[in-house]
């Protein structure tokens, strides 16, 4: 079923952060725009029903929070956001992708988690010149994409299975089997690892790929077990996630055989999983329990406005909402002027970018454009990973 939320907020400056202080000082003055201040349009399409319902939503929660918090007009434009799911299913996207471009006249496609889902809307966006800012969705062929109007205000696989790979073949094993969801975000999440894991020298003994949605994983891990490996990587969406973990303790692999993987825990997953989460390793970029002011009121905002937790997909649609509110807000919201609008997301990623280097997070691999064009980043509040652990 097809709902429409309305955002009503109250206007705000924007410029008081540091990528607004660098907008300010490297976009010319906006002029008065002979347009109406009509709604600013956000179609969010995302998997609000399937195995990442639970990530749609907290994405779309976090562009809630913010837009709340700047009180939800851009440029004295009201904030209205279009609320469309996807269904985990590219087809179904690709339709409600033109269903919100050629229907309702978004200003930009937000959200799309699915990493399947987000490659079929971006070949229609191509088509029809649409805006469109990925907030969740990692696969690496968004990344080499040189779509002026595409950009990414969350993570790539490459960003996370690459520090991985180097981390698991140093610490924890040589030989490697390795296990995701049979889909495009879970190829790439096992391309990204293998690359660097094996140019170090090591040895990738299986890679296993249960379709999507599999509820017994005992024929695979009968397969792990046999080939007794030092460790795994592995990355599962959701629902299968949960299961995937559950079924290995009660195997008793993750005893002998680490498990380690791709943001497959999380704070949501975490509660499902209980204690059968002690022991696995996870990257992420981040968790409800990082320590700095900003990640300390990120956290109570939202658990007062949601009574519940954030989780990365939270952060991302936090992160993904004020990247655009920025950029709007520094063109003085003239969405229906694309090639300002990129510049000005690319003056927000920029500046964010020079402010997460400057506290300590990884630099991109000179060899790998993670950021190419400045069409990728974003700030965060900073980034954490799971090593869960516990007695008992």
């Amino acid at each position: 079923m097809t709902t429409s939320t309305t955002r009503r907020v109250s206007r705000r400056q924007f410029m008081a952060g540091t990528a607004g202080a660098a907008l300010a000082s490297n976009l010319a003055a906006p002029a008065i725009l002979a347009q109406t201040r009509a709604p600013l349009r956000l179609g969010n399409l995302n998997s609000f029903t399937g195995a990442i319902a639970y990530a749609a939503e907290n994405n779309l929660n976090g562009m809630n929070l913010y837009f709340d918090s700047v009180g939800g007009t851009i440029a004295g434009r009201k904030i209205e956001i279009i609320k469309e799911d996807d269904q985990f299913n590219p087809q179904i996207g690709l339709q409600k992708a033109k269903k919100l471009v050629e229907s309702d006249k978004v200003d930009m496609i937000v959200g799309v988690q699915a990493s399947n889902v987000a490659l079929a809307v971006l070949n229609y966006a191509k088509q029809q010149k649409a805006f469109y800012v990925v907030s969740g969705a990692g696969t690496d062929a968004i990344t080499w994409d040189r779509y002026p109007y595409l950009f990414r205000t969350s993570i790539s696989a490459y960003q996370l299975s690459t520090p991985m790979a180097n981390w698991v073949y140093d610490n924890l094993g040589k030989e490697i089997v390795t296990t995701a969801s049979d889909y495009a975000g879970g190829r790439d999440v096992i391309a990204q690892f293998k690359g660097p894991y094996v140019a170090k020298g090591g040895k990738v003994l299986k890679e296993i790929w249960p379709p999507l949605g599999t509820t017994d994983f005992s024929p695979y891990l009968i397969d792990i077990k046999s080939i007794n490996p030092p460790v795994t990587y592995d990355f599962m969406p959701g629902a299968d996630a949960i299961r995937f973990i559950q079924q290995y303790t009660e195997f008793g692999l993750k005893e002998k055989i680490p498990l380690t993987g791709f943001t497959i825990i999380d704070s949501l997953t975490i509660s499902a999983l209980g204690k059968s989460a002690l022991g696995v390793i996870s990257a992420t970029t981040y968790t409800d329990q990082v320590n700095n002011p900003e990640s300390k009121k990120f956290v109570a905002d939202y658990q007062t406005k949601f009574k519940a937790l954030p989780d990365i997909f939270s952060d991302y649609g936090y992160v993904g909402a004020r990247a655009v509110a920025e950029a709007l807000q520094a063109i003085d919201g003239d969405a229906g002027n694309k090639d300002k609008l990129a510049e000005a997301i690319g003056e927000v990623q920029r500046a964010a970018r020079a402010v997460a280097h400057g506290s300590g997070r990884a630099q991109p691999d000179p060899g790998h454009p993670p950021l190419p064009g400045d069409r990728e980043g974003g700030q965060g509040h900073q980034q954490g990973a799971y090593d869960v652990q516990g007695s008992g």
